[in-house]
């Protein structure tokens, strides 16, 4: 394990400001696949003949449904991967501030 020297906080903190566009439309997006997701299933399911079941089953099959999941999917880890990143950062400067206030008390 590294030490957490002031270097390494000020690079977290440098992180996390360059960041704070990406994060916003990394979620943004996956937002907007989810929303998608919603709406192209919705137009399959309203197009289909059949019962109720049937026309979900063959809306969750149909291959735009297949496609926009996978968007959503990657969307999603996109977002978590950049929200997990940031928050190991976080955590950085959190642990290095503790460590100075400790040094300082002694």
């Amino acid at each position: 394990m590294m030490a957490i020297d002031q270097a390494r906080m000020e690079a977290a903190m440098e992180f996390l400001a360059d960041t704070d566009q990406a994060f916003a439309e990394s979620k943004t997006q996956m937002l907007r696949s989810e929303i998608l997701c919603k709406r192209v299933r919705a137009r399959i399911y309203i197009s289909e003949e059949g019962g109720v079941e049937l026309r979900k089953a063959k809306a969750e099959a149909h291959t735009e449904v297949v496609i926009v999941d996978d968007d959503y999917v990657q969307a999603t880890l996109a977002f978590e991967s950049l929200k997990a990143r940031r928050s190991r950062a976080e955590i950085l400067i959190d642990v290095w501030r503790s460590l100075n206030a400790s040094q300082r008390k002694s």
